[in-house]
C-alpha cells in the first residue's frame, strides 16, 4: 500500500499541513516538528509526489470551498469529489460555510483569501455573493465558479446546463401522456431554480401546450414543501397530470401527497425529480429523476483551479455539463 502524507502526520505526530511544509520546504517549521517529518518519511520510505511538490511550491497546498449548506445531496457529492481529487495531488481542502447574510464579507470565507490562507477558492452556488466575486476578481486571486455562473462576469465557472435538465425532464412528462404539467421550483434565488424553470416553460410551448401559472409553486428543495404544495393543489381540485419537482427531497414529498389521498403513480400523476438521490432507486416506486454529473464537476472545478494557479488557463473559462434523464416507475 502506498504512503501518503497523512501516514507521515500520523507516524510524526504533527497536523498534515506540517507535513506538507515540510515537502515544499517552508522556513516557518520548527526544526523540531522538521525532523520528526523527515524522520517519518525515512522510515515509511516515503517520496513526495512530484506533481505535488510543484502545485504546492512557495504556496499553502490548501484551496477553500465555500459553502451555501451541507444539507444537499448533491453538493455532498461535489465536496466528496473535490477533497478526493486534491487529496490526490497532495493537496488540502478548507471548507467554510457561506451563509446568506449582511455579514458575509466579514466572513471566514472572505478572510481565506484576503490572508492568502488558500491558493485558490471553488465557489459553491454564490448566492447574492456578487460583492464576494467582484472582489476575488480585482484581486485576481485564482477562483471558480460551481453550480452558478455569473452571466455578466469574466469569471470562470463549471456548472450543470440545467435549462437542458428541465427542457428533458418535462419532455418525458410529454411524451408519457400528461397534458397538465406542473412545476415545484427550488429557492428562485438559485440560478440553477431558474434555468430548470426556463427549460419546463420551453419543453410546454414547443409542445403546444400552456404554461398554468397556477401550476407553477416555488419550493425550497425539501421534501415538507413538495407534500404541502402537492396537497393544496389536490385539496383545491387543481391536481395536473404529472409533477416536474425541483429535486428527489421535493419529489419524495409529492409522491406521500399522492399516496395520502390514494392516487396512483403514474397513472393518475406522473412524477419527476432532480438529482438522483440514492434513495431514488430504493423507493417503493423507483423514482424518475434527472442525474446531475456532480463527481464531473467537483473534478473539473479541481483541475480548471489549479490550472489557474498555475496560471496556465484564462481566468474566464467556463465549462458546462450535461445532466441525464432516469426514467423509473413514476413516469410513464
Amino acid at each position: 500500500m502506498s504512503v501518503n502524507i497523512y501516514d507521515i502526520a500520523k507516524k510524526a505526530g504533527v497536523s498534515v499541513v506540517t507535513v506538507s511544509r515540510v515537502i515544499n520546504n517552508y522556513p516557518s517549521v520548527r526544526p523540531h516538528n522538521r525532523a520528526k517529518v523527515l524522520e517519518a518519511m525515512k522510515e515509511l520510505d516515503y517520496k513526495p509526489n512530484a506533481a505535488a511538490r510543484s502545485l504546492a511550491k512557495g504556496r499553502t497546498g490548501m484551496v477553500g470551498l465555500v459553502l451555501p449548506s451541507m444539507q444537499d445531496f448533491f453538493m455532498s457529492q461535489v465536496v466528496l469529489t473535490v477533497e478526493n481529487t486534491l487529496k490526490a495531488v497532495g493537496m488540502f481542502l478548507v471548507i467554510t460555510m457561506a451563509m446568506d447574510n449582511d455579514n458575509f464579507m466579514e466572513s471566514s470565507g472572505v478572510r481565506l483569501f484576503r490572508e492568502e490562507r488558500v491558493d485558490g477558492i471553488l465557489l459553491m452556488s454564490p448566492v447574492k455573493k456578487i460583492e464576494y466575486v467582484l472582489e476575488l476578481k480585482r484581486r485576481e486571486f485564482p477562483f471558480v465558479l460551481l453550480d452558478q455562473h455569473q452571466s455578466d462576469l469574466q469569471v470562470s465557472s463549471v456548472t450543470v446546463d440545467n435549462f437542458y435538465g428541465g427542457y428533458h425532464a418535462t419532455q418525458l412528462l410529454i411524451k408519457g401522456g400528461a397534458r397538465r404539467i406542473a412545476h415545484i421550483t427550488g429557492g428562485m434565488i438559485f440560478e440553477s431554480s431558474v434555468e430548470r424553470l426556463n427549460g419546463f416553460r420551453k419543453a410546454l410551448e414547443d409542445n403546444g401546450l400552456p404554461v398554468d401559472e397556477d401550476l407553477i409553486a416555488e419550493g425550497n428543495f425539501t421534501y415538507t414543501c413538495g407534500y404541502k404544495i402537492t396537497k393544496q393543489w389536490i385539496l383545491e381540485g387543481k391536481l395536473p397530470d404529472a409533477i416536474f419537482a425541483a429535486d428527489d427531497g421535493t419529489a419524495f414529498g409529492v409522491l406521500d401527497a399522492a399516496r395520502e389521498f390514494n392516487l396512483s403513480v403514474p397513472e393518475r400523476l406522473a412524477v419527476i425529480g432532480y438529482d438522483d438521490h440514492p434513495f431514488t432507486s430504493m423507493f417503493q416506486s423507483r423514482i424518475s429523476t434527472v442525474r446531475q454529473p456532480a463527481e464531473e464537476m467537483g473534478r473539473r472545478g479541481v483541475e480548471l483551479l489549479l490550472a489557474m494557479i498555475k496560471g496556465k488557463v484564462k481566468r474566464n473559462t467556463k465549462v458546462t455539463l450535461k445532466p441525464e434523464i432516469i426514467p423509473r416507475g413514476t413516469t410513464k
